[in-house]
């Protein structure tokens, strides 16, 4: 790129937003360069069972339809062990999830419905 293209598309883009931008002392906080931030996925279903030494749970879940998912039975990992002292075999339940490596859902968070 020449150098009078670089200067014109520098003030396009400052005139465009740029003082807003710099207006804002916490601008491009709170993430970290090269992550991103991923959503929580809802999802409903009936808990099968309860693995506390693996922190796991099989779950018979709802449709998915963020992720275009069929209801199925499925085994998900918890995030955090101790969310599996919270629910039982035979309780419904709503739960949030997020994508992990490789296409794999991990519980965030899950409570019975009542």
């Amino acid at each position: 790129m020449k150098p009078v293209m670089i200067t014109s598309l520098l003030a396009a883009l400052l005139g465009a937003g740029g003082p807003a931008l710099a207006a804002d002392p916490h601008a491009g906080h709170g993430v970290m360069p090269g992550t991103a931030v991923t959503p929580s996925i809802l999802g409903t279903g009936t808990v099968k069972s309860v693995d506390t030494a693996k922190g796991e749970v099989l779950i018979d879940h709802d449709p998915i339809t963020a992720l275009k998912w069929p209801r199925m039975v499925m085994n998900f990992q918890l995030a955090d062990q101790a969310l599996a002292g919270k629910v039982k075999a035979g309780d419904k339940v709503k739960f949030e999830m997020k994508e992990g490596e490789k296409y794999t859902y991990f519980i965030t968070a899950i409570e019975p419905v009542h």
